[in-house]
Formats: structure tokens, C-alpha cells, sequence
């Protein structure tokens, strides 16, 4: 009797042992729904990323027709193993779907809670996976780790909508927890600064010295006459000099954020600053009214209609177009300014 008794209560712990070995995340209720079931409201749930490599994401949209783009959510880190102090960390949110770029609008997520960790700056960006085929929305978050130990990434929001307004929806991503490891010792680097540095030092000793020579042979020159100030129209081509990093590290809405910018400085200069406060289209009439030259006007409006298509519009530009849109508003810039 007591061996059929214990044998009944080992069967029941085996039983009830899923139970308690149940994970926070396996609970449907953290995010709200089970995938696939409908909700008062109507709302369906897309399915849930299962890779084992990146965060778990759940996607979810407004009207079962979404179905047809298959959309998936995910997160990943960079780098995924080993993290140490110095390290850039990138933490990667996706939002992908069969379909075209443009199809779908996503909304830049809020910051995310950190712990030990501080957000440099978010990229976003969208593109066309070459291995899936897929359409892409994306937001890198570039972080610094604060000191060695455990680091957090909070739960990230975000909302997305078809372009044509027929349904709406969310991302939900999980937190990320890891451990950021002390920093390498990059011997061969310290080497190479520490023989700059000595370096650095003995020229400056003997510049220094060659200096104190001659000042004691010399008498003291004349001093220089202050250069001119620069015009507002070399300060804009200056800029421009250097918007080819943005296209080197692939920040394209940056990219054309600051090119719509020098662009209405360059109206501002010699139309009036309140050219720069005003929409596309209101500066192509402005412009208009004011008589300004059309064929530089055709040109800047195309310049400025450009970079509404990439910020507001998602629109993925050539690498052809960038460097053409640069060359034009340089271009546009020089020979306005011999006039």
C-alpha cells in the first residue's frame, strides 16, 4: 500500500512539473495576446521570431488581411558573444515584411530604460534583405558600456502602419540582460601611441628650441593682418565637403537632413531667412514670386523634393543620386556666388 502511494505522488510531480518550470516569457499574457488569437477589438497577432540567436519580438497588427505581408520582428546584438568595456555595442532593431520598401511606415521607437549603458545615437534605415528578399525597417542603437558587469536594454515600442492606411499595428521587443567584460589590452597599440608620443615629444622640444633661437636672432615681425571672414557661401561649401561620411557610414536620412539644410541656408543668405521656415512647396512659390532665377530654382526645388522623399516618404535613394544631389547643390552654390 505505501509503495502504490508513493508511486501516485511521484506521478503527480511529473505531472505538475511543467508548471513550476514555466518561464516569465512563455507567458501569453506578457505581451498582451496569444499569437494568432483575436481580440475583442478584432487585433491578430503576427507570430512570434523563434531564432535562438536574436530577441524575441512580437508583432501586432490591426486586421487578419495583414497576413499576406508576413511581418516579423527581431532584435539582435553586436557583438553577440563577448562585450567589453570600449566596445562599440550595437543593438538592432527589425521589422521586416514580403513586400516593397515603402508599403510600410515605422515609427522610430522611444529610448529604451539602459543600465550601465549610454545611448550614443539610433540610425534608422530601410533596405531589401539580399538572402530573404525581404523589405526592411531598421533601427541601430549605438551604446557605450559605463563600467564592467551586468548591462540592461530595456522592453522597446514601436508602432507601424500601411502606407495606404488599411491597418495598423505594434512591436513589442523583450529586454536584453548581459555582462560587459573588462577592457582589452591592446598591447601592440600601446606600443605604437607610446613611441607617437615620444615621437611627438622630441620634435616639439626641438621645433621649441629652434623657435627660441630664432626669436632671440629676429627682431619680432610685424603682426599679420586678420584674415577676412570667410562668406556665408564657403561656410556651406565647407559642409558639403564633408557630408560624404554620412553616405561612408550609411546614415542616409542624416545625410539628406543636412543637405536640406545647407540648402535653405543657401536660399536664406541671399533671399531671406524666412525662406528657411518654410515647406518645399511654399519655397518653390516664394521663389517664384520673387522672380529668382527658374533654372536654379527648377534645380534646388529638385534638391529639396529629393530629400522630403527619403525623410518623410522612405524612399531608398541610389548611390548615384546621393553623389549627384551632393555635386548639384555645390555646383548650384559656386556659380551663384560668382554672379
Amino acid at each position: 500500500m505505501k509503495i502504490k502511494s508513493w508511486a501516485l505522488c511521484a506521478m503527480m510531480f511529473i505531472l505538475l512539473l511543467p508548471c513550476f518550470s514555466q518561464k516569465p516569457e512563455d507567458n501569453p499574457d506578457v505581451f498582451g495576446k496569444t499569437a494568432g488569437a483575436e481580440s475583442p477589438e478584432g487585433e491578430t497577432d503576427a507570430k512570434e521570431s523563434a531564432s535562438p540567436d536574436k530577441g524575441e519580438a512580437r508583432v501586432i497588427y490591426s486586421k487578419p488581411e495583414m497576413e499576406r505581408f508576413a511581418i516579423k520582428g527581431e532584435s539582435f546584438l553586436i557583438p553577440q558573444e563577448k562585450i567589453h568595456l570600449g566596445d562599440e555595442i550595437r543593438y538592432i532593431i527589425q521589422l521586416s515584411w514580403e513586400g516593397k520598401l515603402g508599403e510600410i511606415e515605422v515609427d522610430e521607437p522611444d529610448p529604451p530604460l539602459l543600465n550601465n549603458l549610454k545611448l550614443m545615437k539610433v540610425i534608422p534605415s530601410n533596405k531589401i534583405s539580399p538572402e530573404t528578399n525581404r523589405a526592411i525597417a531598421e533601427f541601430t542603437y549605438l551604446m557605450n558600456g559605463l563600467e564592467k558587469g551586468k548591462s540592461y536594454v530595456g522592453m522597446i515600442d514601436a508602432s507601424y502602419r500601411l502606407k495606404d492606411g488599411s491597418g495598423q499595428g505594434s512591436l513589442r521587443i523583450k529586454e536584453q540582460r548581459f555582462e560587459i567584460l573588462p577592457r582589452r589590452h591592446n598591447w601592440k597599440r600601446i606600443g605604437l601611441v607610446s613611441l607617437s608620443v615620444l615621437g611627438i615629444l622630441v620634435a616639439t622640444a626641438a621645433i621649441g628650441y629652434g623657435a627660441f633661437y630664432l626669436i632671440k636672432r629676429r627682431p619680432a615681425p610685424a603682426p599679420a593682418a586678420e584674415a577676412d571672414v570667410s562668406s556665408p557661401y564657403e561656410r556651406i561649401i565647407g559642409e558639403l565637403s564633408s557630408m560624404k561620411l554620412f553616405l561612408i557610414e550609411g546614415e542616409i536620412r542624416d545625410f539628406y537632413s543636412k543637405l536640406a539644410k545647407l540648402a535653405k541656408g543657401f536660399l536664406s543668405v541671399n533671399q531671406g531667412e524666412e525662406l528657411a521656415k518654410l515647406t518645399t512647396e511654399e519655397i518653390l512659390q516664394a521663389l517664384q514670386e520673387k522672380n529668382f532665377n527658374p533654372e536654379q530654382r527648377d534645380r534646388i526645388f529638385a534638391i529639396l523634393e529629393l530629400c522630403d522623399r527619403v525623410k518623410f516618404a522612405g524612399y531608398v535613394p541610389t548611390h548615384s543620386e546621393n553623389e549627384q544631389a551632393l555635386k548639384e547643390l555645390e555646383v548650384l552654390i559656386r556659380n551663384h556666388r560668382k554672379m
